[in-house]
Parts: structure tokens; C-alpha cells; sequence
């Protein structure tokens, strides 16, 4: 084996070394979420601590519905969230045929606009959404949420199903208004159908987004029995100490449905992502 070659080699078990070092910095974590959940409450605080725990006990997550009340803050971030995925998929779909398939006067001004609202954070707006909660007494209520969860949602599903209504041959709009179709009919009947990967991979990145926000739910929502799922957390932070065993648990709780949703839909959203960084 020529030194070339040595070299060669050597420069791949160093690269490969430093990805699985890499990798176990960044999953260990999550292993370590996942491992507290199952144990014990004096298992949690024992020093050293076990990486594999002796038992697997569902102790911390019998707790987590019963002391904590998190079978309630489910519910209520299922609420918040399908809602919110309802309502952003519809008027993004809807958007983006405008943008892509008509022709209107600011059609370009809107497409700029759309991009310029991703420059500002959320936390910039929350003062403005506070105000107007309050304006139209909406606040610690239901839509508080779920109105600034659509509205910062909307621009980039709008830009995400541009691409994919974009890609619809002009023929099969033509084709459709020749047999007497309308805009309506034409939207509900030709391009939906084929924009379904697009709806899909939306539909997924807006749920994660909202499953798992914090910062609009803790300030908009003051009532425990209308918390959502993260900001139920705060609840396991007593005076004296913190339930670590049922905090991990709860944490596995959010992480799950998010985590299923998209293994069942990650060939459509992969695809999106890609296809987006081609463009």
C-alpha cells in the first residue's frame, strides 16, 4: 500500500471518528432525556449517575398525568396546534395559487414582503400582539394564540407551496378553464391534488413549529387549565426542588407525536427542503 493511500485512509478514519464523536455529543442528550424519564425519583438525584438505568419504571409518567395535569395540557396544544395547522395550510394554499397562477397589481411587492417578515423575531412583536389581544379582549384565550401562530406561519408555508403550485403545467389550467371550470374549480378540482406533497410537507413543518412554542403561549396564556404542553413545564418547578423524573417525561410526551408525524411524512417535507435549496 503506497503512503498515498496510508494518508488517504488515515484522513477517513479521522473524519468518520470525529462524526461518531459528534454524534454522540449531540444525541447523548436526548438518550439522557429519554433515560431519566424511566427512572426512579431517587434514581434521578444518584451520584454518579447510571447511564442505563437499573429498572425501567412508568412511575414519572403516571405522575405527569395525574399530579401535573398534562393529559389537560395535551389537549390543549392539540387544540392549539390543528387549528392552527387548519387554518395556515388553507390560506397558504390559497396564497400561493394567487401569487403563482394570477395576475394582480403588488404581486411582486407581496412576494418581497414575504420574505422580509423572516428578518424579525417573534419576541420583536410580542408587545404589538399583546396590545391587540387586549384591544379585542382575546387575551388568555384560545384565538391569543392561535391567531399569531397563523400569522407568523403564513409567509413561509406561502413561499414553501409557491414552488410546488409553480410546477403544475400551465396546460392543465388551460384545459380546465376550455371545459368551463372556474378559478374556484380550478384551484379545488386540478391544483390541489396535485400540490398534495406540498400541502403535506407544510402542514408537517407548521405543526413541529407550533408543538413545541413557548415564548407567545407563556405570555398570551395565564390560566394553568388552558396552558399548553411547554408552558405546563414551568409547573414542575416547585419552591424547594424541581420533579426532574416527571420534567423528562413530559418532555418524551411533546417530543413523540412530533417525532411520528414526521417519519410518516419525512419523504414529502425531505423533498420540499431539498428542492428548496436547489432553487
Amino acid at each position: 500500500m503506497t503512503d498515498l493511500k496510508r494518508r488517504s485512509l488515515f484522513t477517513i478514519e479521522i473524519v468518520y471518528l470525529f462524526a461518531a464523536i459528534l454524534f454522540v455529543i449531540v444525541l447523548f442528550p436526548f438518550y439522557w432525556i429519554f433515560v431519566t424519564s424511566f427512572k426512579e425519583t431517587l434514581a434521578v438525584y444518584e451520584l454518579p449517575p447510571r447511564l442505563i438505568p437499573r429498572s425501567f419504571d412508568l412511575t414519572n409518567y403516571l405522575r405527569s398525568f395525574t399530579q401535573y395535569n398534562v393529559g389537560m395540557y395535551f389537549i390543549n396544544s392539540l387544540k392549539a396546534t390543528t387549528a392552527t395547522v387548519v387554518f395556515t395550510t388553507f390560506f397558504a394554499s390559497c396564497a400561493a395559487f394567487a401569487l403563482t397562477r394570477l395576475n394582480f397589481k403588488g404581486k411582486k411587492t407581496i412576494r418581497r414582503f414575504l420574505g422580509v417578515t423572516q428578518m424579525f423575531p417573534v419576541v420583536v412583536l410580542l408587545v404589538p400582539l399583546f396590545l391587540l389581544c387586549n384591544r379585542f379582549h382575546l387575551y388568555n384565550t384560545l384565538p391569543s394564540i392561535v391567531i399569531p401562530y397563523v400569522a407568523l406561519q403564513l409567509p413561509v408555508s406561502i413561499i414553501l407551496q409557491s414552488s410546488y403550485y409553480n410546477d403544475v403545467p400551465d396546460a392543465l389550467e388551460e384545459a380546465a378553464r376550455l371545459d368551463g371550470c372556474n378559478t374556484f374549480q380550478i384551484l379545488a378540482h386540478v391544483f390541489f391534488p396535485l400540490v398534495t406533497p406540498g400541502i403535506v410537507a407544510t402542514s408537517v413543518y407548521t405543526f413541529i413549529q407550533v408543538w413545541q412554542e413557548f415564548l407567545i403561549a407563556s405570555s398570551f396564556i395565564t390560566s394553568r387549565n388552558k396552558f399548553t404542553l411547554t408552558v405546563g413545564l414551568t409547573t414542575f418547578r416547585g419552591d424547594e426542588m424541581t420533579d426532574w423524573g416527571a420534567l423528562m417525561a413530559t418532555s418524551v410526551i411533546i417530543a413523540v407525536p412530533a417525532l411520528i408525524l414526521f417519519n410518516l411524512a419525512q419523504d414529502f417535507f425531505i423533498n420540499k427542503v431539498v428542492g428548496s435549496v436547489k432553487e
